[in-house]
């Protein structure tokens, strides 16, 4: 073609060109203006300086390629591009392609060797966490270089003409799949200053300068999802496969200049946006030199410190409170706290401790009178001292009690909190389901395959998550609670840490689906279905006994009951929305391509950044912890011992835990090979070419939204219609166990474990014998196993907890690790199918798996002693003085002796009789014990709260 070419044709170039290098402009300013800072007001080049240099270098030479690119021809059609510029074009390609990683991983080690010197003198938790992040940062950048200068075999074949064979990787693609990664790390660089900054005692407008400026780390993320919606516009055109085809290189694919001109010059603002916001938190001192009223308000707290720097260069400014005389009216001053050095420094301002060169340099000699410095507050401030308190912005927010002496009022608080937990894993689970449908249409996938995705959610992430992860982080405050330090930062652990934990697995396992669905690797879809059970498995070692033990005993199962059904709407409402808008076109003539799957990436990516929200909240949410020693003590108010000796010589509490986990892991195992067997077992007449199931539904004519032959309603609609039955189950299960309490005639929880196991036994044969004609009466009993099933979960789960006393958390964790039943029977079934037996013929394996879950319920109905411990209630007086944290004293031998009476059938005398008759009572029967108590086992005298240090 000729280079005299018109300008009547669509051009992208001059767009490309102005906005990278008006973004090129203002990054070079920015990162001038902090060299100046550094070098002339501050006097101290550092490391994270030295990185952004090196940035800045390689985003200048990667602007400069993107808008030589765009004078020859970037964003252009093929037809309009001179030929005489297609080889200049493709090696400028070839440059920014090789350049942006290096650039992005310069930068963002600048932010994070900048978070070390912050971390410095601060929490170890940022410190460990931005080795972490840095590691990941330099390790993911490195490799992704390596394969962006090796794109092609040969590697001339990424910017020249290649007569020979030559291999290539579509770079789209490669993007498209890193763009996890970068995600990943924009949240984390975002999220790790947060809590330190926002627990910093600043006045309010520099505290709001200060988050505002970290926080402008957010239009990165937005720029980068910006860059990978234009992305997935260019890689629409071209190949996602390993490709031999000269047309599949980076820069010669078919109108690549036109289709990829936006994508590229996004990836140049991501990069010198980057810079930007690695820059701005360096520039206080220029800042304080042309505008110093923007960091000063005088209606606003200050604080003076004898060894703070306010002038930018680590010396002393020398600086005393002033004079009470000269206070102004309605400012406060705390009194003096004596804390270690460490709680010092975090009174330091935090706008000058961020530009100070060396943060531990010239300390000051310690005061002899060992004073710590005064901090005024506004009147509408509060000042955080406290231990036992969270400093949450410009509020106190204080840890409350222990999770078991939480009132009525304070339980419904922090359970529907926790809530959200089961929301989000609900909908997730709903969502993966049908997403594992469309996975296994368009991917082709054998029905071993399509088995193993819900095999590994359950049977890897359930079975390794809890055991490994989950039990570790919630009981790690245990561990070394006995050498923590009076003063000393908190340990990381407990229930709100495990949510934060999970949360974290699970938003990295839901963004891993971003490559997975671009290049429909098999493998990549195992890895990120492990990834998100590992995590959800994580949260539910923590949320399921949190719920159990967060309120009054005596409605334990209402509130796990209530979160699991809530659980089980968001599921069936994640399902709907996935059918009747994710995949509406999906179906088996068009959905040979992974294009198919790009709306729910959009899901997922909004999944994502929900977890990284819900870790942040977590965080400063202050939520109820208990001490193993606390549970312990909560078991001397059963009227039978945990620990009495029972069969074999093992312990009763030994027993309900084994036999609980043995539950949960059959009834699991029951129920999804239900779930994964639903399609073909409503319409039996059809091959079994493909398993499905609520998890994986095949989209093939018979799970389309029209009915199969016979069937009244389609597959999704009776799954809809037994899914929602799964869910009614479970909040009359709860409304079963709030009267229970109350009314003796409503069956204990064991019972309705006991009725509900025995009725899916009986569905579950019936599903397997009955061969009617008309496939809608299979359904009938079909919905009702999801019906009988439904409650089984949470009832298994709080009763296997029922008095495991200091072992609590560790049950939690191994009846959790139960659900990784699936990872064995389903393919049980398929075997039978695959030696020629029908589906309903490999069904007759559930019914003995539900029998087996059946001797947990059995055991409890039929032995007394374990049908006193699970039954045991707690009445209003007792739990009243659980929750009186004033009561800590209090002798628990007044209470066991109520206890003993209404076990052996004395009367109760009211609230009103006095101490005395009550204590004659006890007297009278001696050195009596409960039932199932040895006199060795007779419980101290005392109930002492554990010591200030503990948690609540």
């Amino acid at each position: 073609m000729s280079s005299n070419v018109d300008n009547t044709y669509p051009n992208r170039g001059p767009a490309v060109f102005a906005v990278t290098t008006a973004t090129l402009v203002l990054a070079t300013c920015i990162v001038a203006a902090r060299l100046f800072c550094r070098i002339r007001i501050v006097r101290s080049v550092t490391w994270d300086d030295y990185a952004i240099v090196t940035a800045w270098i390689l985003a200048f030479a990667l602007s400069f390629s993107i808008d030589f690119g765009a004078s020859k021809g970037l964003g252009r059609h093929d037809e309009n591009i001179s030929s005489e510029d297609w080889n200049t074009l493709r090696r400028c390609e070839y440059v920014f392609s090789v350049l942006y990683n290096p650039a992005l991983m310069a930068t963002k080690t600048s932010v994070l060797i900048f978070y070390l010197r912050l971390s410095k003198n601060t929490q170890k938790v940022l410190r460990l966490a931005s080795w972490i992040v840095l590691a990941i940062v330099n390790i993911a950048g490195t490799v992704l270089t390596l394969i962006n200068i090796f794109q092609c075999r040969p590697v001339p074949a990424a910017f020249d003409p290649f007569d020979g064979s030559a291999y290539c990787i579509p770079l789209l693609t490669e993007f498209i799949c890193s763009a996890p990664v970068n995600v990943v790390t924009d949240l984390a660089i975002l999220a790790l200053p947060l809590p330190v900054l926002t627990s910093m005692r600043l006045p309010r407008r520099q505290k709001v300068i200060l988050i505002f400026t970290f926080a402008l780390g957010v239009f990165v993320t937005v720029v980068d999802v910006v860059r990978i919606y234009y992305l997935e516009q260019a890689i629409t055109q071209v190949s996602v496969s390993l490709s031999d085809n000269p047309e599949a290189t980076f820069g010669d694919s078919s109108q690549f200049a036109w289709n990829a001109s936006f994508s590229l010059m996004w990836s140049a603002v991501e990069v010198n946006a980057g810079m930007i916001c690695a820059c701005i938190p360096t520039l206080k001192p220029l800042i304080r030199r042309i505008l110093p009223a923007m960091l000063v308000d005088p209606n606003a707290t200050r604080t003076y410190d004898k060894d703070t720097s306010t002038d930018g260069n680590g010396g002393s400014s020398g600086g005393q409170p002033p004079a009470p005389g000269i206070l102004p009216e309605g400012y406060i001053t705390p009194p003096p706290q004596a804390h270690s050095e460490d709680r010092r420094e975090s009174e330091v301002s935090a706008l000058d401790f961020i530009t100070t060169s060396n943060m531990m340099a010239n300390p000051s000699p310690t005061d002899p009178l060992d004073r710590t410095p005064t901090m005024l507050t506004s009147a509408t401030g509060t000042y955080s001292a406290g231990e036992n308190s969270v400093y949450f912005g410009f509020v106190n927010m204080r840890r409350p009690k222990s999770m078991i002496r939480t009132s009525v009022r304070d339980s419904f608080k922090y359970c529907t909190v926790v809530t959200i937990l089961f929301l989000l894993w609900g909908f997730s689970y709903g969502l993966l389901n049908q997403l594992n449908n469309a996975v296994a249409t368009v991917s082709g996938m054998s029905t071993a395959e399509t088995i193993g995705l819900s095999s590994i959610y359950f049977g890897g992430g359930y079975l390794i998550g809890p055991l490994l992860v989950g039990e570790w982080i919630l009981r790690h405050d245990e561990h070394s609670r006995s050498g923590r330090k009076k003063n000393g930062p908190d340990q990381i652990g407990g229930y709100r840490a495990t949510f934060i934990v999970g949360l974290c697995f699970y938003g990295i396992g839901t963004i891993m689906f971003w490559p997975s669905a671009v290049l429909t690797s098999f493998a990549g879809f195992m890895i990120c279905n492990f990834v998100v059970g590992f995590g959800l498995a994580i949260i539910e070692t923590g949320a399921n006994p949190f719920l159990v033990f967060c309120g009054p005993m005596d409605y334990a199962e209402m509130r796990l009951c209530l979160a699991q059904g809530i659980q089980a709407v968001a599921a069936v409402l994640s399902g709907l929305l996935a059918q009747k808008v994710f995949f509406t076109t999906l179906n088996t003539s068009s959905s040979t391509s992974s294009l198919v799957l790009l709306d729910v990436q959009w899901t997922y990516l909004a999944i994502t950044l929900l977890c990284v929200v819900l870790a942040l909240f977590f965080y400063y949410m202050p939520l109820p912890e208990v001490t193993d020693a606390e549970m312990e003590n909560s078991t001397r108010y059963l009227p039978i011992d945990p620990k009495k000796r029972s069969f074999g010589g093992l312990e009763l509490r030994t027993w309900t835990l084994t036999l609980a986990v043995l539950a949960q892991w059959t009834y699991v195992a029951g129920q999804e090979s239900m779930s994964i067997f639903f399609s073909d077992l409503l319409t039996p007449k059809a091959p079994v070419h493909q398993v499905v199931s609520s998890y994986v539904i095949d989209n093939a004519a018979t799970d389309s939204l029209q009915p199969p032959p016979g069937l009244t309603l389609s597959i999704p609609n009776y799954l809809l219609i037994a899914h929602s039955a799964f869910a009614l189950s479970r909040f009359l299960t709860a409304y079963l166990a709030y009267l229970s309490p109350t009314h003796p005639k409503v069956p204990q929880p064991r019972t309705v474990l006991s009725i509900t196991t025995g009725l899916s036994i009986v569905c579950g044969v019936l599903v397997a014998a009955l061969r009617p004609a008309d496939p809608n009466i299979l359904a009938i009993p079909v919905i009702l196993f999801f019906f009988f099933e439904g409650p089984m979960w949470p009832l298994i789960f709080t009763l296997g907890l029922r008095g495991q006393g200091k072992r609590t958390k560790r049950a939690a964790a191994w009846i959790t690790m139960g659900a990784s039943g699936p990872a064995f029977w389903p393919f049980v079934m398929y075997a039978i199918t695959q030696r020629g037996g029908s589906v309903q013929t490999a069904f007759i394996v559930v019914p003995p798996l539900l029998f087996v879950t059946g001797i947990f319920s059995l055991f409890l109905d039929l032995k007394r002693d374990a049908r006193t411990l699970v039954d045991a209630r707690v009445g209003a007086e007792d739990q009243s003085r659980i929750q009186d944290r004033a009561n800590r004293d209090m002798d628990l031998n007044e209470i066991l002796a109520r206890r003993r009476a209404s076990v052996i059938g004395l009367p109760i005398d009211d609230e009103k009789t006095g101490f005395l008759k009550r204590f004659s009572i006890a007297l009278s029967k001696g050195s009596t014990v409960l039932p199932g108590r040895r006199s060795s086992d007779l419980p101290v005298t005392e109930h002492r709260e554990a010591n200030s240090g503990s948690p609540g």
